[in-house]
């Protein structure tokens, strides 16, 4: 596992586990956010710009330091457009 920020972009990741800090988790949870759940990094911007995620069919940007928090897994290498956004919500 590997934090979000550390992730290559343009993977389908899967979400293991983030921390519940300050609430995070229930925050993370009504954006789409949930563990189990499949993303796709989009783009993480230079010099402590946001990380951006697809989730669902919508783009997420969040800060590095929560993205920092979230543990990820890569599940493949390659996707399409199509492929990242027919993944059912769980």
């Amino acid at each position: 596992m590997i934090s979000l920020t550390k992730a290559p972009c343009n993977l389908v990741l899967e979400i293991k586990s983030f921390a519940d800090s300050f609430g995070w988790a229930r925050r993370l949870e009504s954006m789409g956010i949930r563990k189990g759940q499949r993303v796709r990094k989009i783009a993480c911007q230079p010099f402590g710009g946001p990380v951006v995620i697809e989730v669902g069919g919508c783009c997420v940007s969040m800060g590095r330091g929560i993205a920092s928090k979230i543990d990820v897994e890569v599940v493949s290498e390659s996707v399409s457009q199509k492929e990242a956004t027919s993944e059912p919500m769980r």
